[in-house]
Order: C-alpha cells, then sequence, then structure tokens
C-alpha cells in the first residue's frame, strides 16, 4: 500500500465524518419541525485494492447514502387512523347536535309538546261545549306545529352547514393534492440520475399526504422514478406530477338536493369511507335527512290523523263557507295520481255533506261518492254543487286549487262518514293544514272561531266522541308507522338517535387513542433523539479526529522517510 493511498483513507474517513456529524447537527437543528423524518448516514467501505498474493486491503469509507427512517407501512396505519380519528370527530359533532337540538327529556321537547296536545282533547272530552277549553286546544296545536316547523329548520340549518363545511373541505383537500403533484415533481427532477433521496422534498410530501388523509381516506403508491401516485378506493387523484382533482357535484330535484364527490378530470364518482369528507356525506345521508324525514313522517301521520277524525265531526257550529287547506297541483287529473301531489291516501268511498237551514234547524244530508282512480278535484266540486240542494251553496276550486264550499246565507255546512279519507287529504274541515313538518299550521279559521273546532259526532248536541278519538291517538298504533303510535314513533326516532350519539362519542375517544399511540410509534421509528443524536456526534468526532491522527501519522512517517532519502 502507497503513502498516498494511506493518505486517501485518512481524507475518506475525514469527509465521511464531516459529512455524518452534518447529518446529526441537521437532525437535532430539526428535532421541533413538524413532519421532519430522523435522517441517517449510512457509510459503507470504499472499493477494496488487490495488493497481490496478499489479498485486497481497504481504501477507506464512503458516504453511501442518507436515508429517512420511515416505516413505510406504519406510515399508512397512522394515515388510516388519522382519517378515523376525523371522521369519528365529524360523527360526534352533527349527532351531538341533532340531540341538542331535539333537547328530549326536558319539559318543552316535542314529546311534552305532543303530549299537552293531546292531553288538551282530553280535557275537551270533559267539557266540550267550554270556549275556554276550546281556546287551550287551539294554543296548544298552535304551539306544537310551532314548535315543529322551528324544529326542523334546525334541523335544514344543520345540513346547511354540513353542505358549506363540504364544499370548504373538498376545496381545501383539492389544493394539496395539486401542491403534492407539484412536490412530486421537484421530487423527480432533484433525484434524476442520482443514488440519493431528496429528503427535504419527500418530508414536505408526506406531509402533505398526512393532511389529505384528514380529509379523505387514501392510498399511496411510489414509483421507481421517486413520485408518488395517490389513489381514493381504486382511482387516482394524483398521477406522478399532475393532480386529476377532486370536486363537489350538486344535482337538485324538486325539493331535494344530491351531493357527490367527483374527480374533475373525468367525473369518476368517489365515495370515501373515512376522514372529513366520507363523515359529511355520511351524516348528511344517515343521520341529518333521516332525521329530518322522522320529523316530516311524524308531521304528516300527526295532522292526517287527527284530520281524519276532526274532518268528519262536528263543532258547536256548522260552516258558512270552509276552504280545503292541503291543494293539489293539476285540478283535472284523477286524485290517485302523483300529479295531483297529495300526500294523503284516497281510497275509494264516500262521504256525507249536511246542509242545515239555522232558522228551522231542517238538516239535508247528501252523499258524495268519491272513487280516486277517476275523480278529479274539479270533477268532485262540480259534484258537490249538483248534490247540493238548489238554493243551498255551491263548491268550488280556488286560484291556489284548493276545494271551496259556500253556503248560501242562512244555511250552515257540517260533514260525517268520510269512508274516503278525502275531507283530510284535501284539509276540509281539518284541524291542521300541510303535509310534513315545514308546513304543518292549525286551521285559522278554527283559531279566529273555537266553535268550529270538532269535538262531537253525529251531530248530538255536548257530544264529545271526536275528542276522545283524538285524546287516544297519542298511544293508537298507525299500520304507516309501522304500528307504533304517533308518540312511540317519535321516542323511537329519539332513542335510536341517543345510542348512535352515544356510539359516535366512545368512537371519538377511541379513535384518538389509536392515531396517539401509532403516533408515539411513528416518533420512536422516525422522530428526532437528542441524546441519541448527541451519542452520534460524539461517535463522528472521534472518528474525525482518529482521521486526523492518522493523517499526521502518515505525514510523520513521509517525513522521516524524506529525511533518510
Amino acid at each position: 500500500m502507497s503513502i498516498n493511498g494511506a493518505l486517501q483513507i485518512g481524507q475518506s474517513a475525514i469527509l465521511a465524518s464531516q459529512a455524518a456529524i452534518q447529518v446529526a447537527g441537521n437532525n437535532m437543528a430539526n428535532a421541533a419541525t413538524p413532519g421532519y423524518n430522523r435522517q441517517v448516514a449510512r457509510l459503507s467501505p470504499s472499493r477494496p485494492e488487490y495488493i497481490g498474493r496478499a489479498g485486497f486491503i481497504g481504501t477507506g469509507v464512503q458516504l453511501s447514502r442518507i436515508v429517512r427512517t420511515v416505516d413505510t407501512a406504519l406510515q399508512n396505519r397512522t394515515r388510516s387512523a388519522v382519517s378515523e380519528e376525523n371522521a369519528a370527530g365529524i360523527d360526534q359533532r352533527f349527532l351531538n347536535a341533532i340531540e341538542s337540538i331535539r333537547n328530549e327529556l326536558t319539559d318543552q321537547d316535542l314529546s311534552s309538546r305532543l303530549s299537552a296536545f293531546f292531553n288538551s282533547f282530553s280535557e275537551l272530552s270533559n267539557n266540550p261545549n267550554d270556549e275556554a277549553v276550546r281556546t287551550v286546544v287551539i294554543q296548544q296545536g298552535s304551539g306544537l306545529t310551532t314548535a315543529m316547523r322551528e324544529l326542523r329548520n334546525e334541523h335544514v340549518n344543520v345540513r346547511t352547514e354540513i353542505d358549506r363545511a363540504l364544499g370548504a373541505t373538498i376545496r381545501t383537500a383539492d389544493g394539496l393534492l395539486d401542491q403534492i403533484a407539484s412536490v412530486n415533481r421537484q421530487v423527480v427532477e432533484s433525484e434524476q440520475g442520482g443514488s440519493g433521496q431528496a429528503n427535504a422534498l419527500r418530508d414536505r410530501r408526506d406531509e402533505l399526504v398526512n393532511e389529505v388523509a384528514k380529509y379523505i381516506p387514501i392510498s399511496t403508491v411510489e414509483q421507481p422514478n421517486g413520485a408518488l401516485d395517490v389513489f381514493v378506493g381504486s382511482i387516482p387523484v394524483v398521477l406522478a406530477g399532475e393532480s386529476r382533482g377532486i370536486t363537489l357535484r350538486t344535482d337538485s330535484s324538486g325539493d331535494s338536493t344530491t351531493l357527490s364527490l367527483r374527480v374533475k378530470a373525468d367525473g369518476s364518482t368517489l365515495n370515501p369511507d373515512g376522514g372529513q369528507v366520507g363523515a359529511l356525506f355520511r351524516q348528511r345521508g344517515d343521520n341529518v335527512d333521516p332525521a329530518i324525514e322522522d320529523l316530516d313522517t311524524l308531521a304528516r301521520e300527526l295532522a292526517f290523523q287527527v284530520n281524519r277524525i276532526h274532518s268528519q265531526a262536528q263543532g258547536t257550529k256548522g260552516w258558512q263557507s270552509v276552504t280545503g287547506l292541503n291543494g293539489v297541483l293539476d285540478t283535472t287529473t284523477n286524485l290517485a295520481a302523483d300529479a295531483t301531489g297529495i300526500p294523503f291516501d284516497i281510497r275509494n268511498g264516500s262521504f256525507e255533506l249536511h246542509v242545515t237551514n239555522q232558522a228551522t234547524g231542517l238538516r239535508t244530508t247528501v252523499v258524495i261518492a268519491v272513487d280516486p282512480n277517476t275523480t278529479s278535484m274539479d270533477q268532485l266540486a262540480a259534484q258537490i254543487s249538483a248534490a247540493m240542494p238548489g238554493g243551498t251553496g255551491n263548491a268550488s276550486v280556488t286560484a291556489d286549487r284548493t276545494l271551496k264550499l259556500t253556503a248560501n246565507s242562512g244555511y250552515e255546512l257540517t260533514f260525517s262518514n268520510d269512508s274516503s279519507g278525502v275531507l283530510a287529504a284535501l284539509g276540509v274541515n281539518s284541524f291542521f293544514g300541510g303535509s310534513d313538518a315545514s308546513d304543518l299550521v292549525i286551521n285559522d279559521a278554527i283559531a279566529g272561531d273555537p266553535r268550529l273546532l270538532a269535538s262531537g259526532q253525529g251531530h248530538v248536541l255536548g257530544s264529545n266522541a271526536a275528542a276522545l278519538d283524538i285524546a287516544r291517538l297519542e298511544d293508537t298504533t298507525v299500520d304507516s308507522l309501522g304500528g307504533r303510535s304517533l308518540r312511540g314513533f317519535w321516542q323511537s326516532a329519539t332513542t335510536s338517535l341517543a345510542v348512535r350519539t352515544e356510539s359516535a362519542n366512545t368512537k371519538a375517544d377511541s379513535s384518538r387513542l389509536v392515531r396517539e399511540s401509532l403516533d408515539a410509534q411513528v416518533q420512536a421509528t422516525s422522530g428526532v433523539s437528542l441524546d441519541e443524536e448527541s451519542i452520534n456526534m460524539l461517535s463522528y468526532q472521534r472518528q474525525f479526529q482518529a482521521a486526523a491522527r492518522f493523517i499526521a501519522t502518515v505525514d510523520e512517517t513521509l517525513q522521516t522517510l524524506l529525511s533518510i532519502v
């Protein structure tokens, strides 16, 4: 081995130890930097030199590469945990919001208002001719309808908040995907033709990918050139240096609005099952919309069941003019057709219309047959007009496409024995108007004259039969509610919500613990330990000192040889 070779060994050791010290120093400088992964200087022996029969002799050390300490499998598990934690947080937030809005188990919740409403009819059955009690019934009904409308509006506000959150989070995630594509290009350009890695750029890219995982669950595949492809499910959203983009698509049909997550490049539908975006979609479709539907169903059945009894009962006075509270979309289409927009069931049957002479008390009864498959609103109005005794009144269709019956002066109208349900469906002689929680109201005519509030049947003075039947509705099973009562249906929906809310709270806590545990594992693998780096720095310092001593020794040997010559 030559003197020059010995000097080269010393030089390689000095250069390698200098680089290793710089790596350790860089780690220590970035110990608190978010997203930084500890780097390690990989040293390897230089290629040995053949010196004949003695074999090979070493030629020093070389810095083969500087690598990041990253566990890819652990990194992927952590990203999944981040998605789960953010999804659980969204679930917890909105389920608790709905539960808070409903505010059950208080004196002002909907269950209490329902009970107060039906109890007022029970009280009316005890005093059917007491106008003060009738006024209480009307007040309870008005309070109930107001509460249901407000409760629905608050549910809709939650849905609106979800829609806004979806738009904001998707725009943020789309911007992050653009940044990932940009960093991809920089990584490929920096690493092209070299054996090393652009560690700082890769750390930055990993941080961006982790940030995206908060919003949508993703998977990644690294290409040989260093680019990182990003997938949502099996659909790519980033390919090499190009982001295919994501966007929120809104499709409206009538009163309903459907939202979907799409790929900008080709319109492919993405169905994220985690992250904030996936949870927001889930909350909208699985919790908020069904919660609104439950409320609408309760309001619809409440209106129809009460009106079914009320519309064929009588108050302490008859109607001079009565207008249905529920209109149709098309007055020329048969009542059973979807085109009419009637949400209530009308059957083949009939109802009795009574025309009473107020002066003599003489009552004339006509039977109006109803076949919803052949009878339109216009035809029903004409049929009623034709059936009414001459000179006593008529029926017509208003500009709002509602049915109106008018008695001539000196006459009044009452109704009974409706087997078709048409009176309740059209809101004639009804207590409630509307078809869901958004438009549920009480009849203004009844509110203005409590004597029109129907409490009896059979035109029997002092009858309380209708009031008793309505009071029993609170606990009467309804086929369209799955055999549950009105109160039971709402209590079941509320209980189900409470169970899901408690489950969401538990899952939020557990997912946070899982993510924290994985974060600790990541820190143990990729985080910087100042104590460890200090030891490494001392080791490399000793190596540098030893290399310097080695060169000094070789120099002394060389000087000795020169002095001999």
